[in-house]
């Protein structure tokens, strides 16, 4: 408010400087009593009131506060040619604002004397008595290894010299810190130790003078009750002179330090290996008295708090008495998450209670009802020593579930976004204040580390009990089903994302007006950000992929978002949605937009005026390919995240937002305002920076501009060139020089780099990048050696990848030679060289200064030209790969601490060790391992490929003396004879078998072994003639897959009556001669059967399992009656003999809510009859029906429940229905029906209206488009023209003709020489793409055909065809090519073997990137071969 730009803003609106200064002051004189009423509301309904009518008034400043300064910045930014009438009808709603809210806080001012608040601190939660020494042991459960463990510290001497040993126990309130310290207090090993003891309880206030006066009555009962500090701590030096004490300070609040160190003082007296135990809830209390030990004291297990719960529970601890109170009780433990107080706490209430309503009642009552607790009281002591600002942080926190683990980067956001951090006192930015206030919270068991994920945290559920507790009425967690009654003030709204989130859900919305935010939160893990990111494990170029599965209304967005008018944090993550409304603008409060793993394709251009929007998440939005033009407006961004979307060009004038602290994404264009050197202005931008593109810098001194140098926040930078062949990368050395990043950069990404050596700046003699951590060396094909790398004194992970001149690797590397008594890479832990096609040799120095001293991690693969010997001292190598290197011939360097092994296809690394030298070894994927008579002591996962003489192998007792080998792995084997026996540990828990052959010989003797832990078999690109697998004998299997298992006829599965069975899911695919299947009744989740040709029967005893997916098995009958009674989901794809049975009707399957149908079938023209499909139906998917004509409009009417319908490839389709469509139905998707177009659009338009479902935009082919708005959920239509027609000169372009599968004939003629077809792709079913090409015809890309015929019959002068992609079983993808220019780009993934082009017969033909393919015949015929290359990639 006391900005320049806002001081203006008032004096033109002519206000009274008397209204706001009376506004604060009010403000000021209600929030003095404030911690009074925080402290009485616990206990007082009155005063409770009173806090939350205070905390609205405040939300109604804040925005009002937040309206002048937005509508300042507004007009900063903007030329409003309306001032002069915006400033009467502006100033005049604020004065009436302004006045009202003063009248409020008067009436809260008067009030607060009627119910005696006072200034101050607030009184006393609750009476605590104070803690003494004395303890039940029998009465504590689950701490013996924390007693030891500190008992052991207290006995042994002191680490820190002759200072007294501080060890701290720190944990959140009644998790029983005081408990264990009792414990050892009264250990009799620690009374012979010690000479003198003391026991003090500090509790809240840090009294000097009475713990000194405690401490010396304790160790001197005849000390005089005096008064004097002096005098007191004259007679405790004199007492703890030459003895050897232990103190116990229990219940520490204090975080001065000079309080404790006045305090410690006669301390310093006694004998060495005296100690003393400090209880607090505090990291930093910890630190503050100089711990030299922070015991953090975890929760109990569920058994042991189970035996606390039940001691005070029942009589004697004997639950068995009360069989009916037992399974409640043990539900109410899970309750106590391991609390030690809550366990003690709820089962002494209940002790005395015998009846099981009661019971359900405590487990069904959240904690804070419950009577007379003593739980949260405990807890909120810890809130009420929390200082204001971190307590609104806390208490925001309520809007997570329990067990709701969230990012710290994410959260600090929101803060930021809510305007909790405040900066005014301080030079740190809002980041790094968050950053503060987080640890403040972690410091002190507010929140803790997650134990499943690392970069997680998660609050106790007593905590979340608090944190909703004292957000009162402000912070509402939707749970499962709508919202009913809400508080009418609530400002903060988050729920559990669900599939399909209806405008119902929500619709109690439209009554709240100051909504703050709303936020969906997905309970699995994804990742997130990029902004701090951490070291990545990728030792390759990879990309992210991602498909959202989770549906919003667009009402939700029309009618309910865009009119929250005062919404600062909103997140649409996870939802499909694909645009945003433009009245997203109208937002103008809006600090935090979050459209993560959204199908967004573009951003209106309204979302510029958002201009106090400081974080735009757009992460992983793979269909988003620009971001609007005028972002730069945006100056108060402070992070954009466009990590992992498509985004093609950046916007213009991008180094205007100098407020960015996060740019994840920058792509280098040829306009200006688009290059480099807008970088030069952002330099506050910290975390990962990845520019893209750099061959579209200008020269030197464009990259100069960039200042990468001067940019000091910088964690992470990425500097990639585009490789592609006809790529210019002139003066790429120079470009990269110029891009020198500060030294406090630690992780450093250059990929596809063109120059010929790497800069100096990278590990030179200046030794510039000191402080780096990680470096990958990503596809630098040019470059033939590396730069001094080894003497990075910091340098962790070094990742080479795709270095295709290196020859040598050599002293260059290292920065010394063997005469050298400097070590080299003195702290690396993981390195990696990856596809180096001319590496020879690797020069092993040997020197005295040693080298890889640290090293955990190597890899080596697709070199294969190297050989020679490896680095043969590496001590601490936990992990080993080598793979493709066929000229290596090499022994295993000495690695005692290996823990995995990989060697494959290479010449000979050989194991000379035996296995008893690998006790640490858990994982070896190789071989041969026949020289070794037993495995490795701990090994846990084998792998064995292309081994010889495998059948001994199983059958000797090598394999089965091992008693820790869960995984086994077969790979490229085939057998020869019968095996006599199999001899595989018990301890088996997956196998799995990949191109393997005649199997046979080995399985029947398999499933006469019983392995009770198996849980997984995969059997995969095998082959064998008959399968039975006896499910008994495997009573914990899971999952059971076989795909294109060739030779299979027949596969049965026997299990007898009452046996226990895991089984879940059952996946059987891709076997050509698979004939029939036969299940016994059986119980299981998912059931897959796919393009098995000649499956004729499935043969059951009334199994049972809740999803069925049938693809490509047209001669498979099964009868309906057949299917179980709790199908959920049901999906049929060309099984025309199984769809024909469907035509019986579905309705006795009354739990069927997904159906999912495809068809060849030529007589189908409607769909769905009438009763053919249940009524409970949610979801209907209706694909590649070749002559569908409409829908029934009377089967459709019977789906009352139908929610989501999509209609895909059906080109005959010419209408939906003449009459309603399911009023339930809320998502409507059609796409590739050519015949819904032009001349349905008005019966399009009374179809929709009559129904009241949204059409939001309808796309037509070529080039048009219109919308129509009803009041609606969702409507995508496209439609792609097949056949095209002749085209003459005109200019077609093409963009993503995409998946439709069922053309034969996609485009008939190009007949023009001007015609240009862009990303032709996914086309499975095609015979020819383009039959006549018939031009030169610019680019034909990205061809993805899987059955055979010609896919270009003819390509003429002047062409180009790149990535002819994955083309599985195509005899000639190019049947003729004439002409002098033409290149083929990118022949990819072809397994066949098959000739691709034929008939070329021109030297200056061109082939790029011939990758892998299953056999070797020649691919190219009659042509000059430019290059093959990349063969191994």
């Amino acid at each position: 408010m006391a900005s320049r730009d806002v001081l203006t803003f008032l004096r033109g609106q002519k206000l009274s400087a008397t209204l706001l200064r009376n506004l604060q002051l009010k403000l000021l004189e209600v929030q003095a009593v404030l911690n009074d009423a925080e402290a009485k509301q616990i206990t007082n309904s009155a005063v409770k009131d009173w806090v939350d009518e205070l905390k609205d008034a405040v939300y109604d400043a804040e925005d009002l506060v937040d309206d002048i300064t937005t509508e300042a910045l507004r007009r900063k930014m903007e030329d409003d040619s309306q001032t002069q009438v915006r400033n009467i009808i502006f100033g005049e709603g604020i004065e009436s604002r302004v006045d009202e809210i003063t009248d409020t806080l008067e009436y809260l001012s008067q009030k607060k004397d009627v119910l005696g608040l006072k200034k101050g601190v607030g009184e006393n939660l609750s009476k605590r008595w104070p803690t003494t020494s004395l303890v039940d042991e029998s009465g504590v459960y689950g701490r013996d290894v924390n007693r030891e463990e500190i008992v052991k510290f207290l006995l042994s001497h002191n680490a820190s010299g002759n200072e007294i040993g501080v060890i701290a126990l720190v944990g959140m309130g009644g998790i029983g810190k005081t408990t264990l310290t009792q414990l050892v207090y009264n250990d009799r090993r620690v009374d012979r130790y010690f000479d003198l003891k003391a026991w003090v309880c500090v509790a809240e206030e840090f009294d000097l003078l009475r713990i000194t006066k405690t401490i010396v009555k304790a160790i001197d009962s005849g000390a005089s009750d005096d008064n004097d500090l002096n005098l007191l701590q004259l007679k405790l030096k004199e007492r703890l002179s030459r003895k050897k004490f232990f103190l116990v300070l229990d219940d520490v609040w204090n975080e001065n330090y000079n309080n404790w160190d006045r305090l410690q003082t006669p301390f310093t007296v006694g004998l060495p290996g005296s100690k003393i135990i400090v209880t607090t809830r505090s990291d930093k209390v910890a630190s503050v008295m100089r711990s030299v030990r922070i015991h953090h004291l975890g929760q109990l297990s569920f058994d042991d708090c189970w035996s606390l719960f039940a001691k005070h529970a029942f009589e004697n601890g004997d639950s068995s008495l009360h069989p009916e109170l037992q399974e409640i009780g043990k539900e109410i433990v899970k309750k106590c998450k391991g609390l030690p107080l809550a366990a003690k706490t709820l089962g002494g209430a209940l002790y005395s209670e015998s009846r099981v309503e009661e019971w359900e009642n405590v487990l069904n009552s959240e904690t804070w009802d419950l009577a007379n607790d003593e739980i949260l009281p405990a807890l909120r002591l810890s809130y009420s020593f929390l200082p204001s600002h971190l307590k609104q942080c806390f208490a925001y926190c309520s809007i997570f579930p329990k067990d709701y683990e969230f990012e710290k980067e994410n959260l600090i956001l929101l803060w930021m976004a809510e305007g909790f951090l405040d900066q005014s006192a301080s030079k740190k930015t809002m980041e790094k204040v968050g950053d503060g206030y987080f640890y403040d919270l972690v410091s002190r068991s507010f929140f803790q580390k997650s134990s499943s994920h690392k970069s997680y945290f998660v609050m106790h559920d007593l905590i979340n009990d608090l944190a909703q507790l004292v957000s009162g009425k402000f912070c509402v967690q939707l749970k499962d089903g709508k919202m009913n009654e809400i508080p009418e003030k609530f400002r903060h709204l988050s729920f559990i994302i669900s599939e399909y989130d209806l405008f119902e859900r929500f619709e109690t919305l439209t009554n709240v007006n100051g909504l703050r935010t709303f936020l969906p939160l997905n309970l699995g893990h994804l990742p997130r950000y990029d902004m701090s990111d951490k070291v990545s494990k990728n030792r390759g170029p990879c990309s992210y992929g991602y498909s959202p599965w989770f549906r919003l209304s667009n009402r939700v967005l029309n009618d309910l978002i865009s009119k929250a008018q005062y919404l600062r944090v909103l997140s649409l993550c996870y939802y499909g949605i694909i645009d945003l409304p433009d009245t997203i603008g109208n937002l103008k409060h809006l600090r935090y937009l979050d459209l993560s793993y959204t199908s967004i394709k573009r951003l209106p251009d309204s979302i510029c005026s958002l201009y106090n929007l400081r974080t735009l998440i757009l992460s992983f939005c793979n269909n988003l390919v620009e971001l609007p033009i005028m972002m730069s407006k945006l100056i108060r961004l402070r992070h954009l995240d466009i990590s992992h979307s498509s985004v093609e060009e950046m916007p213009s004038q991008l180094g205007q937002l100098k407020s960015l602290q996060t740019l994840t994404n920058y792509r280098v264009g040829k306009k200006s305002g688009t290059r480099v050197g807008e970088l030069r202005e952002l330099s506050h931008i910290g975390g990962i920076l990845r520019i893209k593109e750099l061959q579209n810098v200008v020269d030197g001194r464009d990259a100069s501009e960039a200042n990468l140098v001067g940019k000091q926040y910088l964690n992470d930078l990425r500097l990639e060139w585009n490789d592609d062949d006809g790529v210019d990368q002139n003066g790429a050395d120079i470009v990269l020089n110029n891009l020198q990043p500060h030294s406090n950069l630690k992780r450093l990404t250059i990929q596809g780099y063109g120059g010929l050596r790497f800069p100096d700046w990278l590990g030179g003699p200046a030794m510039l990048m000191i402080n780096m951590v990680s470096l990958r060396l990503w596809l630098c094909k040019n470059v033939s050696a590396f730069p001094p790398l080894g003497q990075l004194p910091s340098l962790k992970h070094l990742y080479i990848n795709g270095a295709e001149k290196v020859e040598r690797v050599g002293a260059e590397f290292y920065g010394t030679d063997s005469s050298s008594t400097k070590p080299s890479f003195v702290s690396l832990k993981a390195l990696s060289f990856v596809y180096m096609p001319k590496w020879k040799e690797w020069l092993c120095l040997g020197g005295q200064g040693g080298e890889f001293p640290r090293l955990k991690e190597l890899y080596i693969q697709y070199c294969p030209k190297l050989k020679g010997d490896l680095p043969n001292h590496l001590p601490l190598l936990t992990k080993l790969e080598i793979k493709e290197c066929k000229r290596l011939v090499a022994p295993l360097p000495r690695v005692p601490a290996i823990r995995e092994l990989t060697t494959r296809n290479n010449g000979r690394v050989s194991l000379m060790s035996p296995a008893s030298d690998f006790i640490c070894l858990e994982s070896l994927i190789t071989s041969d391992i026949s020289q070794w008579t037993e495995l490795p002591p701990v090994l846990q996962k084998l792998s064995i490929e292309k081994a010889d003489s495998l059948e001994s192998l199983l059958e000797e007792e090598i394999l089965q003396s091992n008693t820790c080998l869960q995984d086994l792995t077969i790979t490229q084997c085939s057998f020869s004879r019968t095996l006599r026996r199999v001899c595989l540990p018990i301890t088996l828990k997956s196998l799995h078998i990949y191109e393997s052959k005649n199997l046979e010989l080995l399985l029947p003797e398999f499933f006469k072994c019983h392995f009770f832990l198996l849980e997984r078999l995969d059997i995969r690109d095998s082959t064998c003639n008959s399968l039975c697998f006896p499910l008994s004998i495997y009573p914990r299997l899971t999952f059971l897959r076989i795909d294109k298992v060739r030779g299979l006829e027949s596969l049965s599965f026997s299990i007898s009556e009452g046996d226990p069975t895991s089984f879940k899911h059952l996946s059987v695919s891709g076997c050509p001669n698979l004939l029939s299947i036969e299940l016994p009744a059986l119980n299981f989740s998912i059931f897959f059967i796919g393009h098995c040709e000649n499956l004729k029967s499935l043969l059951h005893k009334a199994p049972c399992f809740q999803s069925l997916i049938l693809g490509g098995c047209p001669e498979l009958i099964f009868p309906i009656q057949g299917l179980p009674s709790n199908l959920s989901s049901l999906s049929i794809e060309n099984c025309e003999k199984f769809r024909s049975q469907i035509e019986l009707g579905l309705q006795g399957l009354t739990s069927l809510r997904r159906f999912r149908i495809s068809s060849k079938c030529e007589d189908l023209e409607l769909f769905p009859k009438e009763c053919l499909l249940p009524s409970t139906l949610t979801s209907l998917h209706i694909l590649g029906l070749p002559n569908l004509k409409s829908l029934d409009r009377k089967g459709l009417q019977l789906l009352s429940t139908l929610q989501e319908l999509e209609i895909s490839d059906c080109p005959k389709l010419q209408s939906l229905t003449e009459e309603r469509l399911p009023t339930s139905l809320s998502f409507l998707t059609i796409k590739n029906c050519p015949l819904l177009k032009d001349r349905c659009k008005e019966q399009l338009r009374e179809l929709l209206r009559r129904n009241k479902v949204s059409l939001q935009q309808l796309k037509t082919f070529p080039g048009r488009r219109f919308s129509i708005a009803c009041p609606c959920d969702r409507w995508v239509f496209s439609c792609k023209e097949s056949p095209l027609p002749n085209v003459g000169a005109l200019l077609v372009v093409l963009l993503a003709v995409a998946m439709n599968p069922m053309i034969s004939l996609f485009i008939s003629k190009l007949t023009e020489h001007t015609a240009a077809v862009k990303a032709i792709a996914w086309s499975p079913h095609h015979s020819g793409l383009l039959a006549s090409g018939g031009g030169t015809a610019d680019w034909y890309i990205c061809f993805w055909s899987t059955t055979r015929g010609n896919q270009l019959n003819h390509v003429d002068i002047g062409s180009q065809v790149c990535n002819l992609a994955r083309s599985k079983n195509v005899n000639e993808l190019v049947a003729t090519l004439t002409g002098h220019s033409l290149r083929v780009l990118y022949l990819a993934m072809s397994p066949d073997g098959q000739t691709i082009v034929t008939g070329a017969g021109d030297e200056t033909l061109q082939f790029r990137n011939f990758f892998p393919s299953m056999k070797t015949p020649a691919r190219v015929k009659d042509a000059g071969v430019w290059s093959l290359g990349r063969r191994h990639i």
